[in-house]
Formats: structure tokens, C-alpha cells, sequence
């Protein structure tokens, strides 16, 4: 099962109404992920997925960590730090 952690949510500089957010994948063997809150995809869209070749400590990720960008709308109700799970993935 794959899941992401909020790592980064900023406001869009190009698109008002908008938030960009930047998850990591995490992977996790034999992990419960009844608790994780789960987004509707056709309020996102995937700007971005991509190995990090080095660290961006401005958005959170290390060096290797895959990652999605996502520009969400401004009532997507994500934290910096939680663990969510897209529908359908």
C-alpha cells in the first residue's frame, strides 16, 4: 500500500486559488492505513512526480525520496505533516 506525507504547502504564485503541495511517497511493508485521510483526485492535479537527485530542504524532501507536486484548491484542508492517500492509487 502506498501512502504520502505532506511535506510542503505553499500558496501559487501563478494560479489564485490555489495551493501547491509537495508529498513524499512513503512505503511502509504490513502498514495500516485505515487512519489516513483519503483525497479525491479531481480536486488535484499532478504538476509534478520525480526522484529528488538532491536534497530541497525549502519543501522537505532528502536527497533520493520520491515525490508528487500537486496544485490543490485553497479548501483542500491539508497539514504539513500528515499522511493521505489518493483514491484510485
Amino acid at each position: 500500500m502506498t501512502s504520502l506525507k505532506i511535506t510542503d504547502i505553499r500558496k501559487s504564485r501563478c494560479d489564485k486559488g490555489f495551493d501547491l503541495v509537495t508529498a513524499i511517497f512513503l512505503s511502509r511493508v504490513g502498514y495500516d492505513a485505515s487512519g489516513l485521510k483519503y483525497l479525491d483526485e479531481k480536486s488535484l492535479m499532478v504538476l509534478e512526480s520525480a526522484t529528488a537527485q538532491e536534497e530541497i530542504p525549502a519543501t522537505g524532501v532528502r536527497s533520493g525520496d520520491q515525490y508528487i507536486r500537486i496544485r490543490a484548491k485553497l479548501d483542500h484542508g491539508l497539514m504539513v505533516g500528515e499522511e493521505i492517500r489518493l483514491n484510485g492509487m
